[in-house]
């Protein structure tokens, strides 16, 4: 993009995970890395912004996907997302995820760049869940 003079648009996936408002044990290495790639998102948006390229991260929360099923099938989990995530659910990739890449690739936000949107429900916005009330 920078050496074709065309500009465009990076986005980086990242992980609830990599902010400072979500930390849990065990999880030093996938924690840092995340966090490193939403700080990489943004030295790369100061260094590439004059070659109009637009860089961005989205950290995202625990979607349905393959991966993940057996944890949506957990009670347990399902009666914790209710009570301390604001939006009480977990995501979907499409629509969740995909509206918001839309966007970000797409011309009308052509001047959004060094953002880490976070995508996850509401549910990272609580300091730690309050567990008497589960």
């Amino acid at each position: 993009m920078r050496d074709g003079g065309c500009g465009g648009s990076i986005i980086n996936i990242s992980s609830i995970f990599g902010l400072n408002r979500v930390q849990y044990r065990g999880s030093v290495a996938y924690s840092s890395s995340e966090a490193g790639l939403d700080s990489m998102t943004k030295v790369m948006a100061l260094e590439l912004g004059e070659y109009n390229i637009r860089v961005k991260s989205i950290a995202t929360g625990l979607f349905r996907v393959e991966m993940t099923e057996d944890i949506y099938r957990n009670k347990i989990l399902k009666s914790v997302v209710e009570k301390t995530v604001p939006l009480t659910r977990l995501g979907r990739v499409n629509p969740s995820l995909t509206s918001l890449i839309r966007y970000l690739i797409h011309d009308s936000s052509s001047y959004v760049s060094g953002n880490v949107f976070i995508v996850d429900s509401g549910g990272t916005l609580l300091a730690f869940p309050i567990f008497a009330s589960l």
